[in-house]
């Protein structure tokens, strides 16, 4: 049982700049009726925290609102109906809690569920010492993986899983284009792309990210502050171009992403924060037969999937930072100014 009543968390009162999020003491959660709570061991950042931070995109946050969508730590006690937990379990948390009766949901599509809530986003997450969570979103963590590696896999493998896999229909051969390299959807996608059997192409912004992509599995990576880069993808496909990009970026790569795609390719798509808006020429889309794919999230069975991966050293997880809570803002910062290559890990 826990020895207080409170607990230190980090809490968004307001949407801003990163001196927003404030270090409180306020009650330790009560969990429900199918709920447990976990004594957090680590939760990890993405970018979903810094666009809650700055301000939602598509529509109202309640706020106060503890942010962290990636969590990992160990049962500390359980709600009544729980019946396959147990206090001492260590676990990892799926982040997407759905309505389980729309026609999305019943036909096991869960992440267009019109009534979707993220951990993290719509409820509080991980980036305090206790969280309450459905017993529903627990997966059991692998002996073989750290909390801190647990912590970096659930928004970004489940993302890139369902991208590429179960969205993507990744064939073995094909070859994939994977921006940005150093993010953390990226950096798993090249791994999962790889391990698929793809061919995988990287893009990344200085040598020594370029090295570490390649180190991942990407056997051509190419820096996308040369302004020639599209005609090297080109010129490495002898003019033919890729069969699939996975794209996160955004508004700043997505026309890049449409001139290196090759005739009946596809673009897949999960994520806007360099923008949503930019000029796009319709013709060349109908004349090469391009697919564009929206992809949000990730399955459960996706996330169940990568974890296994990892477990099994397939797929590595790819940690830059791992920072107390205290200095989360840091962690912020580090995503912000785009330094890193891999996850941000907050270790509780």
């Amino acid at each position: 049982m826990i020895a207080s009543q409170t607990m230190t968390a980090a809490v968004l009162h307001e949407h801003g700049e990163r001196d927003v999020i404030k270090l409180e003491q306020i009650p330790v959660p009560v969990p429900g009726r199918g709920e447990v709570r976990i004594a957090v061991k680590a939760s990890a950042l993405n970018w979903l925290d810094v666009g809650v931070r700055r301000g939602p995109k598509f529509g109202a946050i309640d706020l106060p609102l503890i942010g962290g969508s990636d969590i990992a730590g160990v049962i500390e006690s359980v709600g009544d109906e729980v019946h396959d937990w147990h206090v001492g379990d260590e676990v990892i948390v799926y982040p997407l809690i759905t309505c389980g009766v729309c026609e999305f949901c019943r036909r096991g599509e869960p992440t267009t569920c019109p009534e979707h809530r993220i951990i993290g986003e719509h409820i509080d997450g991980g980036m305090a010492e206790y969280v309450v969570v459905p017993a529903d979103n627990l997966i059991k963590k692998p002996g073989a993986l750290s909390f801190v590696e647990a912590a970096s896999l659930p928004v970004v493998a489940m993302t890139a899983w369902h991208m590429l896999i179960a969205v993507g229909q990744l064939r073995p051969g094909e070859i994939v284009l994977i921006p940005g390299a150093g993010g953390g959807v990226a950096s798993i996608g090249i791994q999962i792309a790889r391990h698929g059997g793809a061919r995988v192409f990287a893009t990344t912004s200085t040598p020594e990210k370029i090295t570490k992509a390649r180190e991942l599995g990407a056997s051509e990576v190419f820096n996308y502050r040369d302004a020639d880069w599209v005609m090297q993808v080109l010129d490495a496909t002898d003019g033919r171009g890729v069969d699939m990009v996975q794209d996160n970026v955004g508004a700043a790569t997505w026309p890049l992403d449409l001139r290196v795609l090759a005739r009946n390719g596809r673009l897949v798509a999960c994520g806007s924060h360099s923008g949503t808006h930019f000029e796009l020429d319709i013709a060349q889309i109908y004349h090469r037969q391009l697919r564009i794919l929206g992809s949000n999230g990730g399955t459960y069975q996706d996330l169940v999937n990568a974890i296994q991966l990892a477990a099994d050293g397939h797929i590595a997880p790819v940690i830059d930072t791992v920072l107390p809570l205290e200095s989360i803002h840091d962690g912020h910062a580090i995503l912000e100014d785009g330094t890193h290559f891999g996850k941000v890990v907050i270790e509780m």
